[in-house]
C-alpha cells in the first residue's frame, strides 16, 4: 500500500470516528481524534467527511436541522472550535446560505468540525441515536471487510 493509499484509508477512518464521536456524545474523542494531523491530512480528512455528507444528503434530501440536536452536538466540539461551528450550521439551517458558503470563512479544523456535525445532525434526525450508531459501526465494519483495518487505536 502506498503512503498516499494509507493517507486516504486514515482519512476515511478519521472521518468515521469523528462522525460517530459527536454521534455517541463522546467529547474526548472529538477533542483527540484530529490530534497530530498536518494540514494535507487534515484536508483529506475533510474532503472524506464532504463526500459522507454528500453521499447522505443524496440518500435523505434536505435534511431539517432542527436547532435543538445543532447545539447539543456542536457543543460538544472543542472549545476553540464550538463558536466557528456553531454559527456556520446556524446559518445553513436558516437557509441563509449553502453549507459551501457558510464553510468558505473557516479556518480547516473549524470545517472539518462543522461538516462531521451536519452530518452526525443529519443522521440522528433521520435515523435516531441508535440507528446512526449502528450505520456508522456498520461502515466501520465494511471498511475492515474490505482489507482496510483501522490504522490506528482509539480510546
Amino acid at each position: 500500500m502506498t503512503t498516499d493509499d494509507r493517507w486516504l484509508v486514515d482519512s476515511m477512518w478519521r472521518a468515521t470516528d469523528l462522525t460517530r464521536a459527536y454521534l455517541a456524545q463522546n467529547r474526548s474523542l472529538i477533542a483527540t481524534c484530529l490530534t497530530g494531523l498536518d494540514a494535507g491530512r487534515l484536508e483529506r480528512v475533510l474532503a472524506w467527511l464532504v463526500l459522507d455528507h454528500d453521499d447522505l444528503f443524496d440518500t435523505l434530501g434536505e435534511p431539517s436541522m432542527t436547532v435543538r440536536q445543532i447545539n447539543g452536538l456542536a457543543a460538544l466540539a472543542p472549545l476553540e472550535h464550538e463558536y466557528a461551528t456553531t454559527t456556520a450550521i446556524h446559518r445553513v439551517a436558516a437557509k441563509e446560505s449553502t453549507l459551501t458558503q457558510a464553510l468558505e470563512d473557516l479556518a480547516p479544523l473549524d470545517r472539518i468540525h462543522t461538516i462531521a456535525i451536519c452530518t452526525a445532525v443529519m443522521l440522528l434526525e433521520a435515523y435516531g441515536r441508535a440507528h446512526a450508531l449502528k450505520q456508522l459501526d456498520n461502515d466501520a465494519a465494511h471498511y475492515e471487510h474490505l482489507g482496510y483495518p483501522r490504522p490506528y487505536t482509539i480510546a
